[in-house]
């Protein structure tokens, strides 16, 4: 009779983190380039960190109030070696998409302000209010920005937004006295968020991390733009080169785990086919649609190429590009994404529609947003919401910013299936084909201040699998990233 084992074969769970600062390796004045030790692991709780200076000495300069810093990343890149493990061209818009907009008033407010500087309240008049709305539909019941709570006060709405204030994290041209901004790189890079990179498995490649900001009109509020003030912007939308960027540089947690642990996926690497990482990633796709005639009903069908990649969702953001005089973009500048009175859209791949009739109804399209990030869109109804009875009973307004100020499009490809690879739809030579169609709106006075017939500038973002491959060799490590 065999005896009893007393002996513990618990896992080593001794683990490390040694953080680093690291200053860029290369600039300009609006990209930076880091380069990252390939040690330990990286996960998503890392933090890209820089502060926005004003370059004129005024005090009139904020970031918006409505994903503050979040809005100045126009680029990120992630790379080891030669191979992309991801490129997030647009970061603002699909980070916002993806890590903000799904989340609680309250937890943005309360907690993501902390990193982005954003603040954006919001509040129902109890009676009609040209000051909160100009000469739009309004009374009790309209939802509108509240001037005292939020980051900026816009002014008067029915006076060219005369008297705007700026309420907290005001821009100086001090590094010293600014808020520093924080970016988790979870944030920034889908292929991070809720995992770990095994950054030691890279050791033969170097890894760099370059990001590119945004240019001051994109994101930053001047209050001196004002009707009748300087350069007669009613969107208090600063100029080109308003700001610089200063102290820029990556709070880096590399996390140390026991050799175990480490040899094991070493040891994969090692194994016929090598170790696979699977990760998401995101393409954008350019598009334009151009202004149609009122009452006329506008069609058009844009080609995406996909070819050979797995798609798990697809967004449509759009924006006016013909923003002269209202409505006022004060609250969100170029981070919003611009609804339509009338649209409806439909999604063809391999020569078969994804839904039997149009998405026409806004419920349903707001059904579709929700199934494609996951959670319900976490907006004021009238920001999404914006067709012809929202306007007609004054639940939001366009001169207030509140009409259809946040409305994606969005298509859920997965199957649900669990993990990455195979749980989307794979699409081959053919493109996918983007059947949309709208009757927007010509500017009515008191209603739809701003057209909604005019010219679209529309950027597609793609959530796509991708995988990186390595293997171990006699002379060193060979890493191979392919969709």
């Amino acid at each position: 009779m065999s005896l009893t084992d007393y002996s513990i074969n618990d896992a080593p769970m001794l683990m490390d983190i040694r953080s680093d600062t690291l200053e860029p390796i290369s600039q300009t004045s609006r990209k930076f380039v880091f380069r990252i030790d390939q040690a330990g692991y990286l996960d998503q709780n890392s933090v890209l960190l820089f502060k926005i200076v004003n370059s004129a000495n005024n005090n009139n300069l904020r970031v918006n109030s409505f994903n503050g810093g979040l809005g100045a990343i126009k680029r990120a890149t992630f790379q080891v070696g030669d191979f992309v493990i991801n490129d997030v061209s647009g970061a603002n818009d699909v980070m916002t998409l993806l890590n903000f907009i799904g989340k609680n008033e309250q937890v943005r407010n309360h907690f993501d302000c902390w990193y982005y500087g954003n603040q954006l309240h919001y509040k129902v008049l109890e009676g009609a209010s040209t000051a909160d709305c100009g000469a739009d539909n309004c009374g009790t019941g309209t939802i509108v920005g509240d001037k005292i709570k939020s980051g900026i006060r816009i002014g008067d709405v029915g006076n060219g937004n005369g008297a705007p204030l700026v309420n907290s994290c005001r821009i100086t041209n001090s590094a010293d006295g600014n808020i520093q901004m924080g970016i988790p790189l979870g944030t920034l890079f889908p292929a991070l968020k809720g995992r770990t990179l095994p950054l030691f498995l890279f050791q033969d490649y170097r890894i760099l991390i370059t990001v590119e900001f945004h240019d001051a009109p994109s994101y930053i509020n001047d209050i001196s733009r004002i009707a009748g003030g300087a350069g007669g912007n009613v969107g208090l939308q600063a100029v080109a080169n308003a700001v610089s960027y200063a102290d820029v540089k990556l709070q880096v947690d590399y996390i140390i785990m026991p050799s175990e642990v480490q040899n094991k996926d070493r040891e994969m690497t090692l194994q016929q086919g090598g170790l696979n990482l699977t990760f998401y990633d995101s393409v954008r796709v350019e598009k334009q649609i151009p202004a149609h005639a009122n009452g006329v009903k506008q069609e058009v069908e844009h080609r995406i190429g996909a070819d050979n990649k797995e798609v798990h969702k697809l967004y449509m953001v759009k924006k006016i590009t013909s923003q002269t005089g209202l409505p006022l973009n004060c609250w969100q500048l170029d981070q919003r994404i611009d609804g339509i009175n009338q649209e409806e859209y439909n999604v063809n791949i391999a020569g078969v529609d994804v839904f039997p009739e149009f998405k026409f109804a806004p419920t349903s399209q707001y059904d579709e947003t929700s199934n494609c990030l996951g959670n319900d869109i976490q907006v004021p109804r009238p920001l999404y919401f914006n067709d012809d009875n929202t306007a007609f009973n004054g639940l939001g307004t366009q001169s207030g910013g509140t009409l259809g100020k946040y409305k994606p499009l969005c298509l859920d490809l997965t199957n649900g299936n669990a993990g990455i690879i195979g749980a989307g739809r794979t699409i081959g030579a053919y493109p996918i084909i983007w059947k949309y169609r709208r009757k927007g709106s010509r500017a009515v006075a008191n209603f739809f201040p701003q057209a909604l017939n005019s010219a679209l500038e529309v950027n597609y973002y793609m959530l796509v699998s991708k995988t990186a491959n390595i293997k171990s060799s006699p002379t060193g490590t060979q890493v191979m990233v392919s969709y």
